[in-house]
């Protein structure tokens, strides 16, 4: 099959949820033999993985901030338009939100294929203007995108913003996002720079963009509760972002230096390292949550998962973790507690987790899916 891909996160080996996705994603594709052109906002620099894996790639110039390049590369719907008709795809695969689905809506127009969109996020809980101005867009302009099937990683989005939006429910499917499981179970050695700060180690792994760190202070907030009880605990977060110098006020101002390490990101690859040396991982959104990537990485490394209710977040990790209240510090202190003091617990959860994640959140499952999904919408034609 001849697979034209558009998407705004690209970045093969990425640290961001969606760039995890789509790295995987493509790469199962080709393991499999499928031909695909990747049309793309920047995401420069990977011209190496990229003649590796075989995938044809077009770079959209860009500039400014990156928040601004999905905005861009919407003006270059003609040049999608042309490499597509060139290329002769099968289907036209649409991966983010609304913006791809624009451009999408016009190499529809211009070859005469079907239209798969894939929309990871939604939140109307916007925290900036531009992600007040993304959802606008998306609620304006995504019931009007052609495509032929639209495909979204959680129930929650299509219950709260597609069925309210009119969107037709023949045309909705539901398919989680995925991870290289195989990657994150199988054994490795704890990361050496996290394994010099002891084995009682809470660890969480993401970028400190405005949402994720706002999540994370509720963790900081809880591990002041942690520290009096068992001060021998260690919370280490691994990432980077705009919003780690907030993060660091709150940790001098709670007086938590020994307890709460902003270790800094580390390359994708590293993770399964980082997880390794964690006795527990935890997960606290700000907002309600739809599928979460590094979620489900946690899960298939085998770890107890303490990741506060919202959104998707239940029916994703299920019984096999611990579910504190949203945004509430002393909720999340007696999840974190109840492991500390029972590694039997920890073992149980753990294992559990690491069974559902290997049997539901694979990425060749979800491939299998959206194959049958891009077949549907062929023979449909």
């Amino acid at each position: 099959m001849r697979v034209f891909f558009i998407t705004h996160t690209y970045a093969l080996g990425g640290s961001g949820g969606g760039e995890q996705f789509v790295s995987n994603f493509l790469a199962e594709l080709r393991k499999r033999k499928h031909e695909v052109f990747v049309f793309t906002a920047g995401g420069t620099g990977f011209e190496r993985q990229e003649k590796e894996l075989g995938l044809q790639v077009y770079h959209c110039p860009a500039f400014g901030h990156h928040a601004f390049h999905k905005y861009e590369y919407v003006l270059l719907s003609w040049k999608a338009a042309m490499l597509a008709k060139e290329f002769t795809p099968d289907v036209i695969h649409a991966q983010n939100d609304v913006f791809p689905g624009l451009i999408g809506s016009v190499v529809k127009w211009q070859t005469k294929k079907p239209l798969v969109l894939a929309v990871e996020y939604l939140s109307e809980q916007a925290v900036s203007l531009n992600l007040k101005l993304v959802f606008a867009l998306n609620k304006f302009f995504l019931p009007k995108v052609p495509f032929d099937a639209v495909v979204s990683w959680s129930k929650f989005v299509v219950d709260k913003f597609f069925v309210p939006w009119g969107i037709p429910g023949e045309k909705i499917h539901i398919i989680p996002g995925a991870v290289n499981v195989k990657q994150f179970a199988k054994k490795v050695k704890p990361h050496p720079k996290l394994a010099k700060l002891g084995k009682s180690l809470i660890v969480s792994a993401k970028p400190l963009h405005s949402t994720n760190a706002e999540g994370i202070t509720y963790i900081v907030k809880a591990m002041a509760i942690v520290a009096k009880k068992h001060p021998e605990w260690k919370y280490v977060v691994v990432g980077e972002g705009q919003s780690r110098p907030a993060l660091e006020k709150l940790v001098n101002e709670l007086g938590l230096q020994d307890n709460v390490i902003l270790f800094g990101a580390l390359p994708n690859s590293e993770i399964p390292s980082v997880y390794a040396a964690a006795e527990i991982v935890a997960h606290s959104f700000a907002f309600k949550a739809t599928t979460s990537i590094a979620l489900m990485e946690s899960m298939a490394a085998g770890k107890a998962i303490v990741a506060t209710d919202s959104g998707e977040v239940k029916p994703t990790l299920g019984e096999t973790g611990l579910l504190p209240k949203q945004k509430d510090e002393k909720s999340i202190a007696a999840a974190l507690l109840a492991f500390i003091e029972s590694p039997a617990l920890r073992r149980e959860k753990g294992l559990a987790a690491q069974k559902k994640a290997l049997k539901e959140y694979g990425i060749e499952s979800v491939v299998d899916k959206f194959l049958d999904v891009y077949k549907r919408v062929g023979n449909a034609k």
